[in-house]
């Protein structure tokens, strides 16, 4: 047995070895680490991600507010709205902070005038949730031009 832990053979068996240990443990403490960050990240949860208005007749606005909770463990910030359409409108309000359990909502308006069949559109929303920066959440209808307004 001692001649072969002398041996070349033995000595880069057992530096292959180590080398595994070393690289397992490694594996486990990074894995860890970014559990722990997960846990402790704000979480962006909407009750839905989107609502349909159904058949709807051309020319008023829509309206719909879309509720979320911030789910995490650390303070959720809203950094911006954006839309996928002039035609459509979104804002979180004054508030743009909420710490953990605590609610607010995308206020979501659409313009049907001068517009006809089905219609979808997109709200993005930029947040600092490590695993969901970019949520989008979507609005939909059918617009009926013979529909009485």
């Amino acid at each position: 047995m001692s001649n072969f832990i002398n041996s070349k053979a033995g000595k880069t068996s057992y530096f292959v070895v180590g080398m595994a240990v070393i690289f397992t443990i490694m594996f486990f403490v990074l894995n860890n680490s970014k559990l722990t960050a997960s846990l402790k990240a704000p979480k962006i949860v909407f009750k839905e991600d989107s609502h349909d208005f159904g058949k709807v007749p051309r020319g008023p606005e829509l309206q719909y507010n879309f509720k979320f909770t911030n789910k995490g463990n650390s303070i959720l910030i809203i950094e911006r709205v954006q839309t996928s359409c002039g035609c459509t409108g979104a804002t979180v309000g004054e508030q743009k902070e909420y710490n953990k359990n605590e609610s607010g909502e995308i206020k979501v308006n659409f313009s049907t005038q001068g517009r006809d069949g089905h219609q979808e559109k997109t709200i993005i929303i930029y947040s600092n949730d490590p695993d969901n920066p970019q949520k989008a959440i979507t609005i939909s209808c059918e617009i009926d031009a013979n529909l009485e307004y």
